[in-house]
């Protein structure tokens, strides 16, 4: 225990010197949730590296500085609705339930073992407020929506029209977008119109796969 959490002080130092993680509820949130709960057991010497880390179906949690980049662009607030696209192992699902108190998560993921692992974990840790949603993610969630946030965690070469269609006035949405390598990019809808308000490119993730993912 002692171990981790020199370890984790150590990530944390590193992403602050690299420019990330300028947020303290985000920081909070990230010493809250272990990312060691999220890894295979193979990996769990690893969990505080930053650095992506392969779970199962060609599929990668996210590094750590990335993470606490996009939580942060979402700027969300207590008892928000979120909608996440590729809940992955569910460590990034873990902080947005953290910082969402009383609110709601919605998660959608494509592969059957990814959502049972990421349930597991999000169980050990007694996370309640969090659906995993088996399915297409790139036809969001419209059951649930309109929603206060929208996070997608796979690169995208385009945007589906759905997801900006599941978005509540004042929103925002922040996705991966690009073909090889993908930018950054927050938008917010404002009087009905989609605006971008950040796009920081440099960013490499795993491909959006989905009916209205833009595969071709």
């Amino acid at each position: 225990m002692k171990k981790n959490k020199q370890q984790l002080d150590d990530l944390i130092n590193i992403m602050k010197k690299a420019g990330f993680l300028n947020d303290n509820k985000v920081e909070a949130a990230i010493r809250k949730i272990p990312r060691e709960e999220f890894v295979p057991t193979s990996l769990k010497e690893r969990a505080y590296e930053d650095t992506p880390l392969s779970i199962m179906k060609d599929q990668t949690i996210s590094q750590p500085s990335v993470v606490s980049r996009m939580t942060e662009w979402l700027d969300i607030k207590e008892g928000q609705k979120i909608l996440e696209i590729g809940t992955g192992s569910g460590w990034q699902t873990a902080i947005l339930s953290y910082l969402v108190g009383h609110g709601m998560i919605y998660s959608i993921e494509r592969h059957s073992e990814l959502a049972e692992f990421a349930k597991k974990n999000l169980d050990k840790l007694g996370i309640k407020n969090v659906k995993v949603i088996l399915g297409d993610g790139s036809s969001g969630f419209s059951e649930e929506s309109p929603f206060d946030r929208i996070i997608v965690t796979a690169g995208c070469k385009k945007i589906p029209d759905a997801l900006l269609e599941q978005l509540s006035e004042d929103a925002l949405l922040i996705a991966p977008v690009g073909k090889f390598q993908q930018s950054l990019v927050l938008l917010k809808k404002k009087d009905h119109e989609i605006v971008e308000i950040k796009n920081q490119p440099g960013y490499v993730f795993v491909p959006f796969l989905g009916k209205s993912a833009e595969e071709k």
